[in-house]
C-alpha cells in the first residue's frame, strides 16, 4: 500500500508540498523526509468570510487602480472592506511612512429577500475617522440608506415586507474629502451578529485588585495566598473576596500600560493557584446616559404618553405606595447645607447607603472636573418623584426610594462596589434586618464583562423575590453589556419619540424590551424639541448647585421606566416574582407586544397599563423555549433539543407540536423531569447549498382554560462555501510577548500567505545566523504566533476590522518556545473577522486594555535593525 503525505497548502503562491504519492514505487519505500522548519501550520477560516477586491493589499502595488465592477457574495457573509475619498499618507509611526490610496466606493451584489438585512460598522482609520454611507438599490429603485457618525459606527438596511426577493446593489462609499476607513459588512441568516463583537474585549478595571472566588472545601487556601500572592482586602460574601496585589509581586510599575499589564498577568497566576475557583480584574462600570441639555421642562414628558402612563394611574391611583425601589447609581443631590434630598424626591427616600465613601449618606456631590450631571438624581425621578404640585412626579410616584451609592466621580464605580451594593440590598449580608430592602432594583449603569460572583449576587435577590432592570447600554452594538445581560435582569433598550431604537442604544438577542431613552438627534413626535427624558437634577448657581430639572439621553433614562412599572406592579401583587415577570413579558402583556420578539426591542415599547391590566387578571402560565430560537448548519450543529421551561405557578397541558417545516424532522414533546422535551433535526436533502432558511416551528397548550401558541424560529444552511472563503492576505508572525509602550507588539518573523482552498498554511525557516536575515527566519526564544491583515496598509494587523488568529484560540494566546533543533508543525488555529468576549461561554478571556495590534516587519530590517531599547522596529 502506498503511503501519502499530509497535503499542505499555498505559502505566498508557492506549493510547498503536495499529498498523492504517484508512480510504481515499492509498497515498502518511505516517503522523503522533509524539514519542516521550526515552526509550520495551518489556518482556518471562519465560515462565510469574505475580503473586499481592492483593499491596500491590492492597491498598494503600482498602477493599480480600484475595481470597476461589482463583487459578487453568498447569501449570508461577513466581510472586510476597505474605501478612501483620497490619496494620502498616515501619521509617521515610529518614524516610518506608510500610504494609503483612494478608493471612494465599493459595490456588491447581494441575494437579498424581504425582511432581510445589511449591516455596516464603521471602524476609521489612522488619518481621521471617515464617515461612510450604505445604500441598497435593484432596478434604479433605492430600497434603504444610512450613514455613520462618530456617534453612530454601526447602520443598517432591512428590506420591507414587500420587497422582492432578488439580487441587490449593496454600496458602501466614504464622504467627499473621508480619509481611509476599515469596514465590515454583513448579512447572517438571523439577521444580526448576536453577540459576537467585532472589537476586542477593553473592559476597563482598577489596577492592582481582583475579585477572587475560593474553593469553601479547601481551608488553606486563604492561607497560601497571604503568603505573598495576594492581601485580603474585603470579603465580599459567600465564597467571594476583594483581593490586592502585594507590593513585593509589583515590579513598582510607573506608566498604566505597566500597571494594567501587571494586573493581567496577577490575575493568571491565582486562577492557577490551588483552591481558587475563580478570579476576574476589580471591572469599572460607568452609567448610561449622555450630556445634559438645558432645555425648558414642562410640557416635554412626551415619555409618559409613549409607555401609556395616564392609564396605568387610573389602575394605580396610589403610584405604587407599598413598593421600594432601590437605586444603585451615584446618590442624589443634597442641597447645601442641609440632610434633605432634591425636593422633589425627598419625602419618598428611606434610608440608603454609599459605598464609594463607605457611610450610610449617598449623596452625589457633583464632579470636580466636567459637567456635573447628577445621574442617581435623574434616574431617581423617573421612578419615583413626588406629585406636590412642583416639578415633575415619577412613574410609581407613591413608592419608596432606597439610594445606593457604587458609581462615583465621572459616573465610573468598581464591579466590587456593586456586588457589596447588591448583597446589601437583598439581604444576603448584615444589612441589620437579613431581609430585602427592595423589591425592585434599578441599575441604570453597566459596560461590565459577565462576572459570576455579580450573578450569583443577582440570582440570590431573585431567589428571594427581587426584579432586577438593567440598561442595555450605548455602545449601538450587539454585544453584550452586564449586568443587563445577564438572564436574571430584565434588558432595556432605548427608544425615541416615536418608538424607534435610539441611534445610541446597544441591541441584541440579550434585549428583553424597550422604554424611552430619548435621542437628542431626533424629534420622533415632531413636536419642534430633541427627544429628551426630564427629571430631578440640579444645577450650578452663585456657586452653589440648587435643585432642577434637566433632560437627558441614554438607555440609563430608559430604565427607570420599567423600574416605576415594575414597582407598579409589586404594589398591585407583593408576591410577584421575576418568573411571573417574564411570563408576562413572553405572553405579551407588559408591551406593545407586535407578534414577534425582535433584537432591537425585544418584546416592544413598554406599556404600563397594559401590564398593570395583565396583573389584575391574575396569572399567567407560558412555555418558555430553550433555545428561543434553533440554529441548524453542516458546519455547526444538525441537530437540537428544545427545552419547553414553565414559567408561571398554573397548569400546563396538551403541549403538542402542530407545524413542523420540510427541511425538518421532529417529535413530539415528552414531558422529563417537569419539563417538556423535543428534538428537531435538519434534513439535508431538503435544503438548497449556501441558502439561508427560515421559518418557524409552532407549539400550542393548555394554560388552564387558557389555550396558547409559541412559535420558535429556526433558521438553517448547508454550507458549502469552505472553498471559496477568504479573509484577504494574512501576515503570520512570531511576535515578542512583551507590548512596547504604545501598546505595540512587535514581529520578530514574519510570512505572508494567500487563501488556497479555504485557508492558508504557513511555514518559518530557522535563522542560519547569517545577515541579512529573512522576514521569515526565526531564532530559538519566547513568542506569541498570531496572523491577520493590513487591509488599510498602516502596517498593523488585527485592528477592530481586521481579520485576526491567534494560538491556540483568539483571545486566550498562550507562549511557543522554539527551542534549537526542536520542530513544531501542523500547529491550528482560525482566524475571524469577530473578537471574543467575556461571557458565560468564554469566562477565561481577559481584557485587552488599549489593544493596538500587531506591528509588521518592513524592508528596512536588514538597515534598521534596531533602536535605543535594542528591539526591532520595522513594519510592513
Amino acid at each position: 500500500m502506498k503511503k501519502t503525505l499530509p497535503q499542505y497548502l499555498v505559502l505566498s503562491g508557492v506549493v510547498l508540498f503536495a499529498g498523492c504519492g504517484g508512480g510504481s514505487g515499492s509498497s515498502e519505500s518511505q516517503p522523503p523526509a522533509i524539514d519542516l522548519g521550526p515552526l509550520s501550520g495551518v489556518i482556518s477560516i471562519e465560515s462565510g468570510s469574505r475580503i473586499d477586491q481592492d483593499t491596500m493589499d491590492q492597491l498598494r502595488f503600482a498602477g493599480a487602480s480600484p475595481a470597476s465592477g461589482a463583487q459578487t457574495l453568498p447569501a449570508s457573509f461577513v466581510l472586510a472592506g476597505f474605501v478612501s475619498s483620497r490619496n494620502g499618507s498616515y501619521p509617521l509611526l515610529n518614524g516610518q511612512l506608510f500610504s494609503y490610496a483612494a478608493d471612494p466606493v465599493d459595490t456588491y451584489t447581494v441575494p437579498m429577500g424581504p425582511g432581510e438585512t445589511v449591516i455596516l460598522r464603521n471602524f476609521g482609520g489612522r488619518d481621521g475617522d471617515a464617515e461612510l454611507e450604505l445604500r441598497v438599490t435593484a432596478g434604479g429603485i433605492l430600497y434603504g440608506a444610512d450613514g455613520t457618525a462618530a456617534d453612530k459606527p454601526s447602520v443598517n438596511v432591512t428590506l420591507d415586507s414587500g420587497a422582492p426577493e432578488r439580487n441587490y446593489s449593496v454600496e458602501v462609499s466614504v464622504a467627499s474629502g473621508g480619509g481611509p476607513a476599515r469596514y465590515v459588512l454583513v448579512k447572517a441568516a438571523d439577521g444580526q451578529l448576536d453577540s459576537a463583537s467585532l472589537d476586542w474585549p477593553d473592559h476597563p478595571f482598577l489596577p492592582g485588585q481582583a475579585i477572587v472566588t475560593l474553593d469553601a472545601t479547601d481551608s488553606g487556601t486563604m492561607s497560601s495566598l497571604a503568603t505573598g500572592m495576594a492581601n485580603a482586602e474585603r470579603h465580599l460574601g459567600g465564597s467571594d473576596w476583594l483581593m490586592r496585589m502585594p507590593a513585593q509581586a509589583s515590579s513598582r510599575a510607573v506608566s498604566a500600560t505597566q500597571r494594567q499589564a501587571e494586573t493581567l498577568s496577577w490575575v493568571t497566576q491565582l486562577r492557577q493557584m490551588p483552591g481558587v475557583k475563580d478570579a476576574v480584574p476589580n471591572y469599572q462600570m460607568s452609567s448610561m446616559q449622555s450630556s445634559p441639555v438645558d432645555e425648558p421642562l414642562y410640557g416635554l414628558q412626551w415619555h409618559y404618553d409613549l409607555i401609556n402612563g395616564p392609564g396605568a394611574w387610573q389602575l394605580a391611583p396610589a403610584g405604587g405606595e407599598s413598593a421600594s425601589v432601590a437605586v444603585l447609581d451615584s446618590g442624589l443631590f443634597s442641597p447645601n447645607g442641609t440632610t434633605a434630598w432634591h425636593p422633589d424626591l425627598d419625602a419618598n427616600v428611606d434610608g440608603g447607603r454609599d459605598f464609594v465613601d463607605n457611610d450610610f449618606y449617598p449623596e452625589d456631590p457633583g464632579s470636580s472636573v466636567g459637567a456635573s450631571v447628577f445621574h442617581g438624581t435623574h434616574v431617581a425621578g423617573t421612578v419615583a418623584a413626588v406629585v406636590n404640585g412642583e416639578g415633575i412626579g415619577g412613574v410609581a410616584f407613591g413608592s419608596t426610594i432606597v439610594p445606593v451609592r457604587v458609581l462615583g466621580e465621572g459616573g465610573t464605580g468598581s464591579s466590587a462596589h456593586l456586588i457589596d451594593a447588591i448583597r446589601w440590598v437583598t439581604g444576603q449580608d448584615a444589612n441589620g434586618t437579613g431581609r430585602p430592602l427592595a423589591g425592585v432594583v434599578n441599575l441604570s449603569l453597566g459596560g461590565l464583562p459577565r462576572i459570576q460572583a455579580l450573578e450569583d449576587a443577582i440570582a440570590f435577590g431573585v431567589g428571594r423575590g427581587m426584579i432586577f432592570v438593567g440598561a442595555a447600554g450605548n455602545s449601538a452594538t450587539s454585544t453584550q453589556s452586564f449586568p443587563a445581560a445577564s438572564p436574571n435582569v430584565l434588558a432595556v433598550s432605548a427608544v425615541d419619540a416615536g418608538g424607534r431604537l435610539a441611534s445610541y442604544s446597544n441591541f441584541g438577542s440579550w434585549i428583553d424590551l424597550a422604554a424611552p431613552g430619548g435621542d437628542a438627534s431626533r424629534d420622533g413626535n415632531n413636536d419642534g424639541r430633541a427627544d429628551l427624558i426630564w427629571s430631578t437634577s440640579a444645577v450650578g448657581q452663585a456657586g452653589q448647585f440648587v435643585a432642577s430639572y434637566t433632560g437627558l439621553q441614554g438607555t440609563s433614562m430608559a430604565t427607570p421606566h420599567v423600574s416605576g412599572v415594575m414597582a407598579l406592579l409589586k404594589a398591585q401583587k407583593d408576591t410577584l416574582t421575576y418568573s411571573e415577570v417574564r411570563a408576562l413579558l413572553e405572553s405579551g402583556e407588559l408591551t406593545d407586544y407586535p407578534g414577534s420578539r425582535n433584537d432591537q426591542l425585544g418584546y416592544g415599547v413598554l406599556d404600563a397599563a397594559k401590564a398593570l391590566q395583565a396583573n389584575l387578571e391574575g396569572s399567567v402560565t407560558i412555555l418558555s423555549p430553550s433555545p428561543s430560537q434553533v440554529s441548524l448548519s453542516n458546519e455547526g450543529a444538525t441537530s437540537a433539543t428544545v427545552t419547553l421551561n414553565q414559567i408561571g405557578d398554573g397548569s400546563i397541558s396538551n403541549v403538542v407540536l402542530t407545524e413542523n417545516l420540510a427541511w425538518l424532522s421532529s417529535n413530539q414533546p415528552t414531558l422529563e423531569n417537569g419539563r417538556y422535551v423535543f428534538n428537531v433535526s435538519l434534513v439535508e436533502s431538503e435544503i438548497e447549498p449556501d441558502t439561508a432558511y427560515r421559518g418557524d416551528i409552532r407549539v400550542t397548550y393548555d394554560d388552564g382554560g387558557t389555550q396558547r401558541s409559541l412559535r420558535i424560529p429556526v433558521i438553517a444552511q448547508l454550507i458549502s462555501d469552505e472553498q471559496a472563503r477568504n479573509a484577504g492576505t494574512h501576515f503570520v508572525l512570531l511576535v515578542d510577548t512583551t507590548p512596547d509602550d504604545d501598546r505595540f507588539y512587535w514581529a520578530e518573523a514574519q510570512v505572508a500567505v494567500e487563501a488556497s482552498n479555504g485557508s492558508y498554511g504557513f511555514r518559518f525557516e530557522s535563522w542560519d545566523g547569517e545577515e541579512p536575515r529573512r522576514l521569515n527566519e526565526v531564532s530559538p526564544g519566547d513568542y506569541f504566533l498570531v496572523a491577520g491583515t493590513d487591509i488599510d496598509g498602516d502596517g498593523i494587523i488585527c485592528q477592530p476590522g481586521e481579520a485576526c488568529a491567534e494560538y491556540p484560540i483568539s483571545g486566550l494566546r498562550e507562549v511557543i518556545t522554539i527551542e534549537e533543533g526542536q520542530s513544531l508543525s501542523d500547529l491550528r488555529m482560525t482566524t475571524s473577522f469577530t473578537r471574543p468576549t467575556i461571557s458565560a461561554e468564554t469566562p477565561d478571556i481577559l481584557p485587552r486594555p488599549g489593544f493596538q495590534g500587531y506591528r509588521l516587519i518592513t524592508p528596512e530590517r536588514d538597515s534598521a535593525r534596531t533602536n535605543s531599547d535594542n528591539r526591532p522596529r520595522m513594519t510592513q
